[in-house]
């Protein structure tokens, strides 16, 4: 075992000097008298104990309870500090007589049509909206459709687009329309138009045989042709044609 003796010990150490605190002094006054502080216990009433002594509990024979002795005594009325309202008005008195004989010019069924005209409308509640009630809940949107449909056209058109254009490195049977040119086609296109379109607006409106109703039938037909060729010829600048 290791022992805590030691030379050094010997060598005697550097006394500690004990520092005297400062006085306490109370934050509350000296001048109360320590016997009259309870300390946490209740404060009693005289003679709560035992009560008061013989002969010092009777009443005395010039003190004789009376009649409402030791009833509170209310104060004086007074004015009244918050007045009535009367919600219907006072019996007439029996001097009042009523007012006789007044007429009116008035024309009362114009001034409630006036009245009713000029006055605003109630605050009627309005019944909250169910949606699933409509009659398209729960059907494709029509911009959906629409939207698919010209993705679709699009897409269809660009394939034709690209297989055109992959054509003539197959096949050389796919040339270039000259400006001049496809700008006389769509001249003649458009004479095309105006004329089938004068035929169209001359025809009969009662379409009672079907001569006529085929006769509408072919000239439709024939205008959105010429129409959509008109539309394919001013889409850009550059139009191919595939060579017989």
């Amino acid at each position: 075992m290791i022992s805590n003796e030691s030379v050094y010990n010997l060598i005697p150490g550097a006394q500690e000097q004990y520092v005297r605190p400062p006085m306490h002094k109370s934050a509350f006054p000296g001048t109360v008298n320590p016997a009259e502080l309870p300390f946490g216990c209740s404060k009693l009433q005289s003679t709560a104990t035992f009560g008061k002594p013989d002969g010092t509990n009777a009443y005395r024979t010039t003190e004789i309870l009376t009649k409402h002795s030791k009833e509170p005594i209310l104060p004086n009325p007074g004015p009244p500090t918050m007045k009535k309202t009367y919600l219907k008005p006072s019996v007439p008195k029996k001097d009042e007589k009523p007012v006789m004989g007044l007429t009116s010019n008035k024309n009362f069924i114009t001034s409630n049509a006036i009245d009713v005209i000029l006055s605003k409308p109630k605050n009627v509640p309005q019944e909250e909206f169910r949606w699933t009630d409509k009659s398209d809940y729960g059907k494709v949107p029509l911009y959906l459709k629409r939207n698919k449909q010209r993705v679709a056209t699009e897409k269809e058109q660009l394939e034709q687009y690209i297989k055109i254009r992959e054509q003539p490195s197959q096949n050389a049977r796919v040339s270039h329309i000259n400006p001049d040119d496809r700008a006389q086609l769509l001249r003649h296109l458009k004479i095309k138009w105006q004329s089938l379109n004068h035929a169209y607006q001359g025809l009969s409106l009662c379409l009672d045989t079907a001569i006529k109703k085929n006769r509408k039938e072919e000239l439709e037909r024939l205008l959105a042709e010429v129409e959509k060729d008109i539309k394919t010829l001013e889409r850009g600048d550059t139009v191919l044609v595939v060579d017989d």
